[in-house]
């Protein structure tokens, strides 16, 4: 830990600087979850230091994540499709490329905005 901090120090670090504690207990270990800067941390498993020094992600960061993880599932599914004998499940593969590629398309043409 960094600065010869304990959890609890770090913990109460992170709520002055603008941490949240949640009202749902960790599912992993049933201990205080805070959340900051988009994300959720449990005072007890995980690392404080990291969280100390995270920043926020961007939308534009996020964006773009969800743009290479639509990539990848549209070349699964063009795969799958290509495989796929049966005409019930080719028509439900086709039907979740089309709403990924659509997806690709707003976030290409900047349709879809920054979520407050």
């Amino acid at each position: 830990m960094s600065r010869g901090l304990g959890k609890t120090q770090l913990t109460v670090e992170l709520m002055r600087r603008g941490a949240v504690m949640m009202k749902e207990p960790c599912p992993t270990c049933n201990g205080v979850q805070l959340r900051y800067k988009g994300r959720v941390y449990c005072t007890i498993h995980d690392n404080l230091d990291e969280a100390l020094s995270a920043k926020e992600q961007s939308f534009a960061d996020t964006a773009e994540s969800l743009g290479n993880v639509l990539l990848a599932k549209v070349r699964e599914m063009m795969i799958a499709l290509e495989r796929e004998k049966d005409p019930a499940k080719s028509d439900q593969i086709v039907s979740l490329l089309t709403k990924y590629v659509e997806l690709l398309r707003k976030l290409d043409s900047g349709q879809v905005k920054e979520l407050k």
